[in-house]
């Protein structure tokens, strides 16, 4: 200060806080730089699990629908055969299998949209897409998911029924097994035994109309899906 460099040594002192503050500024940069790098390579792993889970769904959508088919198909074969009251015929055994006994059907994938609620929906930066996949998974496939549950739902009411009135054989992997009447001439009259059928055509058609929307909708979003990671290669 005796030599009057005051000056000097604040412009220094100016300059060194000037070189801290660029290099915090700098180094927050490079660290918000990585932590969106880390989100957006997040976000694509995150949709192409949902993407392979959309494929998958979609070949689940094709075998549930053949498997509706051919129940609707065998329900108004025996319907019509037992209202116009038919003599018994062998191949009755194996359409009252496929039609009166369920099953189950094929279940849908649903770890791509987990993962998505474990990161956060906000890791999608696209918002048309975010609500397209929240939508599909928390309302469109709960809506698909309910109609299966009241499927078994109506299996498990018509139990008793069948164990009373049928003979169950011959069920093995690969092979549904027969149902054989105890009864055929008795069961021609008795509408507890016509009626479940009239209900399940009606319930099975009702589900097949909802599940062909629902695999349209589920192309929309795969497609969605296809087309984001697309574009964020480019």
């Amino acid at each position: 200060m005796s030599e009057n460099k005051t000056g000097k040594y604040f412009k220094y002192a100016i300059g060194e806080i000037v070189l801290v503050v660029v290099g915090i500024l700098i180094a927050l940069g490079i660290n918000n730089w990585n932590e969106n790098r880390k989100l957006r390579l997040a976000e694509l792993e995150t949709l192409s699990e949902i993407q392979v889970a959309l494929n998958q769904d979609i070949s689940v959508l094709s075998i549930n629908l053949k498997s509706l088919e051919n129940k609707i198909l065998h329900s108004r074969e025996v319907i019509l055969h037992i209202e116009n009251k038919l003599p018994y015929d062998k191949k009755l055994d194996s359409l009252f299998m496929d039609v009166y006994y369920h099953r189950g059907y094929k279940t849908f994938n649903n770890s791509g949209f987990e993962l998505l609620k474990e990161r956060g929906f906000d890791i999608v930066q696209n918002t048309e897409l975010r609500k397209r996949i929240t939508k599909h998974y928390t309302t469109e496939l709960a809506d698909i998911n309910g109609i299966l549950s009241r499927i078994e739902q109506l299996g498990l009411i018509q139990a008793e029924n069948i164990y009373d009135n049928f003979k169950i054989t011959k069920i093995s992997e690969g092979f549904g097994g027969l149902m054989i009447a105890y009864d055929y001439k008795h069961l021609l009259n008795d509408p507890k035994v016509l009626g479940p059928f009239y209900h399940l055509e009606l319930l099975n058609l009702a589900y097949e109309r909802n599940l062909m929307i629902f695999k349209e909708k589920t192309e929309k979003t795969l497609k969605m899906v296809n087309n984001e990671l697309e574009n964020r290669k480019k």
